[in-house]
């Protein structure tokens, strides 16, 4: 009896040897933090210069006076069936306008007077005058009035190229650190009876 107790106790103390010493080893997956590089764009500012054309304003020269003209009025008069006509003299008063193309281009000018009372009505207000680079017209208009007369030249325009600096962009490439996981695959050991129970059957799927 004594010596069946003392087999079992052996057989008891050799099973939780054999289950409890690291026996196996296991493999086993973690993630795991790594670092690397990715490359990202980004739109960066730079300046450019451009050409484009502009319609500008042929240069020129003006130059305002008063021109007077001796003239004579005639008048006729009827007193008792009796007509007399009367002469007198006298001057008209023109304004004086004259522009000089000052440009490398010829082109056509216009100039407008502003006065108040021209001697021939509105006929006489507006001028053209088709000018030569260096040439020079004078744009008269006769008033009996001349007033605070005033006058304005509208010069023709002209396509000049011309440059200016604009903000354009552009993707430039840059990389930075980032943080990613990954699996990694570890070995343990584990005692015979941990193998038993819960790596037996993930090693038979391998």
């Amino acid at each position: 009896m004594k010596v069946g107790i003392a087999v079992g106790i052996v057989i008891a103390v050799i099973a939780l040897v054999v289950c409890l010493v690291p026996l196996k080893t296991v493999a086993y997956t973690v993630m795991v933090d790594y670092e690397d590089t990715e490359t990202y764009y980004e739109n960066v500012a730079y300046n450019t210069t451009e050409t484009y054309t502009e319609d500008v304003p042929l240069s020129y020269e003006a130059d305002s006076y008063v021109r007077k003209v001796k003239g004579t009025e005639t008048s006729s008069i009827t007193i008792g069936g009796y007509t007399e006509t009367i002469t007198k003299e006298g001057y008209l008063d023109i304004a004086c306008v004259e522009v000089t193309n000052t440009d490398t281009i010829a082109g056509t000018f216009e100039v407008s007077f502003d006065v108040a009372e021209p001697t021939f009505g509105e006929l006489t207000l507006e001028h053209s005058a088709l000018l030569e680079p260096g040439q020079n017209k004078v744009a008269e208009c006769p008033a009996d009035e001349l007033g605070d007369w005033t006058y304005t030249v509208t010069p023709p325009t002209k396509e000049v190229e011309m440059e200016r600096t604009v903000i354009k962009y552009e993707q430039v490439p840059k990389q930075r650190t980032v943080i990613k996981q990954r699996q990694e695959t570890r070995y343990k050991k584990v005692t015979l009876l941990n193998y038993l129970l819960h790596h037996r059957g993930a090693d038979s799927a391998r």
